[in-house]
């Protein structure tokens, strides 16, 4: 099976039109990390092709923050942030806030796939937790046993890669040292999954709608579940037709302008 995996969509539907009309044949299911809604002008329509089309979809803290749930308070979001989610809440219809609410909060196994673990921020901290660097990633792999966990969040590629070394210092203080390694996937190109005891992975496909790594291409991933191998790839979309939407909802500015460079 093929996935085309989704993450921080974050209501930006001209991204995530354009990411399916380029996917469109090469996959066989959907994956969606989280963060449907938040940031962006057309947060009813992203939910219901989610709704439609997504075999799975987990809880973003976006997703939770419109919900209005107790564990994320509104007001420590930053202003701009802020205004976007309060802005969600009165443009939802009751059925798309009804999806949302019933996501899934903690890290799930998908159907058919129980070497995989997904989830949105980290499997030790599902809904906030922001894996950025190697120490970190470590931390998180002593959460899970899975060989491999999907996540989003951060809005930027990348996989860490642990690895279980050989044991060293024979005798009774023998061990055996691990390391994360942070690689940077490149668009078009195929990574093999290495499925070995001794090497794990945490991978993130970057977001659909709002990318955080300087490069304002939406940014997604097709995951081969028969040849175990991850592409990420990268696509241009009409940027400006976005920012025209969110212009009309009277959403930030700098939230607007942001979208032209990647951060």
């Amino acid at each position: 099976m093929r996935v085309l995996v989704l993450s921080d969509i974050h209501a930006n539907l001209v991204a995530l039109e354009t990411v399916l009309n380029a996917a469109q044949g090469k996959f066989d299911a959907i994956w969606c990390l989280g963060d449907v809604v938040g940031y962006g002008p057309r947060p009813n329509e992203c939910i219901e092709i989610i709704r439609e089309r997504a075999a799975l979809c987990v809880m973003g803290n976006h997703d939770w923050a419109v919900l209005d749930r107790p564990g994320i308070n509104v007001d420590d979001f930053n202003p701009h942030a802020r205004q976007a989610v309060l802005w969600t809440r009165q443009a939802l219809t009751p059925e798309n806030l009804a999806y949302l609410n019933q996501l899934p909060d903690t890290p799930i196994h998908p159907e058919g796939a129980s070497n995989v673990l997904v989830t949105h921020a980290s499997p030790r901290e599902p809904v906030w937790e922001y894996i950025l660097t190697p120490s970190i990633a470590m931390e998180n792999f002593a959460s899970f046993e899975d060989p491999i966990c999907l996540v989003g969040h951060t809005h930027k590629p990348v996989i860490f890669r642990w690895s279980l070394h050989a044991r060293v210092n024979a005798g009774p203080d023998e061990y055996r040292p691990a390391t994360v390694d942070m690689l940077q996937p490149q668009a078009g190109a195929s990574v093999a999954l290495a499925a070995a005891p001794n090497l794990r992975l945490i991978i993130n496909p970057g977001s659909v709608g709002q990318p955080r790594d300087n490069d304002a291409r939406a940014s997604y991933a097709i995951l081969d579940l028969a040849a175990m191998t991850w592409r990420a790839e990268r696509i241009a979309y009409p940027i400006e037709l976005t920012q025209g939407q969110m212009q009309e909802a009277g959403l930030p500015r700098r939230l607007i302008d942001r979208l032209s460079f990647g951060w």
